[in-house]
């Protein structure tokens, strides 16, 4: 790795008997695409001007998973290392794709991961060519000599991964579901908690009125950037799960540096903090991508609640619609639309190193993109259910 953080790409570190590359099932029409793999904020960050250009042509301003400033933050946790490929048709940038790499103490594993839970935060390019960009990322990715797999959730339907990328294989693994995480708003409160049914309804008003009963609480709609960060450092303790003091501090950069930006939060009178929330306002839509709520009280729903009045107040400003980035609780999915295709997606380097590093996270970690992407899984949309 050079010293700017950029992977070299030296034709050492490029060869074919170390990535067989599979033949895609698709070809760009108006000719080959040139890759370069970024390593580290800094090295991404020397392309920022040209990557924010990119993301206006593509219309994507709004959604902030994949403005590489709000991707620093959101990454800023414990053994992660962010990354970018940048994929280039003669000078001109085409396409950008994010991963974060697995480290410990500082070392990169080899293991690299795209997309969240809702297929989101991973590629800057035309909506129809994400599946090709993301694989021909993911070839770049893997040509490295010490990258052995890629792991990916993103919004496509899963014949079409295995079209592009596949066949599917010991070393392929694909699986299909669907994602629903946009909550319709209606034009008011009320008429938004009689279209939900009686156990949301309960959950939601019902939890709130004893909360408002039995505690003393007030709810902030607008909080100043040092308020919200003396709030989420005061639960930091208190929620799962349990981050390091450096995402506070990012998030805290975030709502000062982007006006659009805002959080609230829900306090007993006397003071302590019970539950926070953040995210962005753009076009009628508002983002909520972060929540921390005291898990001393379980008891009275503090999550629920707090949406309840966060659905409440977004109704009141005229929004039209809730974004819940990374997905939505079980609570409010079931009335998120639209029902989106999603494909989780496992890709490793076939040869013993892979099968090593598969075997030992398999005993050291459970719930690990080893255990949701087992060899030989079938792909077909796995449906989700709601107790």
């Amino acid at each position: 790795m050079s010293s700017s953080g950029l992977i070299d790409n030296s034709p050492q570190l490029d060869n074919s008997a170390v990535w067989d590359e599979p033949k895609s099932g698709f070809v760009f029409p108006d000719g080959p695409r040139a890759t370069e793999v970024l390593i580290g904020n800094r090295a991404i960050h020397s392309h920022l001007a040209e990557i924010l250009e990119l993301r206006r042509r593509c219309l994507q301003e709004d959604d902030l998973t994949t403005e590489p400033e709000y991707f620093f933050a959101s990454q800023t946790l414990p053994n992660r290392r962010c990354a970018a490929v940048l994929i280039r048709e003669d000078q001109e940038l085409k396409a950008c794709v994010l991963f974060y790499e697995h480290t410990r103490y500082g070392i990169g594993l080899g293991l690299f991961r795209g997309g969240d839970y809702a297929g989101e935060s991973l590629v800057v390019a035309p909506k129809a060519l994400h599946v090709p960009y993301v694989h021909l990322a993911i070839q770049a990715v893997l040509k490295q000599w010490r990258i052995h797999g890629v792991s990916i959730t993103m919004k496509a339907p899963v014949d079409d991964c295995v079209d592009v990328m596949g066949p599917v294989s010991y070393f392929r693994r694909f699986v299909g579901s669907e994602v629903q995480h946009k909550l319709p708003l209606a034009s008011t409160y009320e008429e938004m908690l009689a279209s939900m049914g009686p156990r949301t309804r309960r959950s939601l008003a019902g939890k709130r009125q004893q909360l408002e009963k039995g505690m003393k609480v007030e709810f902030v709609a607008a909080l100043e950037p040092d308020e919200c960060l003396k709030a989420m450092l005061e639960l930091h303790g208190k929620s799962t799960p349990q981050r390091v003091p450096e995402f506070y501090q990012a998030r805290y950069r975030l709502l000062r540096g982007k006006s659009e930006f805002f959080s609230m939060g829900l306090r007993l009178v006397d003071g302590p903090w019970l539950s926070m929330l953040t995210g962005w306002r753009r076009n009628r839509v508002t983002y909520v991508d972060l929540q921390m709520n005291d898990m001393h009280y379980k008891k009275e729903s503090l999550s629920a609640v707090m949406r309840a009045f966060m659905l409440e107040h977004e109704i009141g400003r005229k929004q039209e619609t809730i974004n819940f980035v990374a997905g939505s609780s079980l609570l409010l999915r079931r009335y998120c639309e639209p029902l989106e295709p999603l494909s989780d997606l496992f890709i490793a380097k076939p040869g013993l190193r892979s099968q090593l590093f598969e075997m030992v996270a398999r005993h050291v970690q459970s719930g690990s993109v080893y255990e949701r992407l087992r060899p030989g899984c079938e792909a077909k949309p796995a449906c989700e259910t709601e107790s």
